[in-house]
């Protein structure tokens, strides 16, 4: 099994650890989860300076506020790769994502059966 890289912050440690507990994950999925990890812990920095701080610095709309939006695209793109959806008929496993079966074993699965 792959560990959870020590790097990663509490948000992005969960979504790996969920991630891994609950899909196979291709070597290039992995990466992708990884960059959705940091993404994740990124963006969790900038929110917690963002209320820190308040979203007005000078008068003017904080920088960070257009950065979290940039991070915000750049995780939604990831996760959009890996593709973490529930199948059609699936149940959710206890964390509310599917059953462990990679992309690959589904699209082999749907095409021995329907032939």
């Amino acid at each position: 099994m792959t560990e959870i890289p020590a790097h990663l912050g509490d948000a992005g440690r969960s979504l790996y650890g969920a991630a891994l507990e609950d899909f196979e994950l291709t070597l290039p999925e992995l990466a992708a989860l990884l960059q959705a990890a940091e993404t994740i812990d990124t963006l969790r920095i900038i929110e917690d300076e963002i209320r820190s701080t308040g979203p007005v610095v000078g008068g003017r709309p904080s920088p960070l506020l257009a950065e979290a939006r940039q991070q915000r695209a750049i995780l939604v793109r990831l996760l959009g790769l890996l593709d973490l959806r529930l199948e059609d008929g699936e149940a959710p496993g206890e964390n509310g994502v599917r059953p462990s079966v990679s992309r690959a074993a589904r699209k082999a699965a749907r095409s021995r059966w329907s032939k």
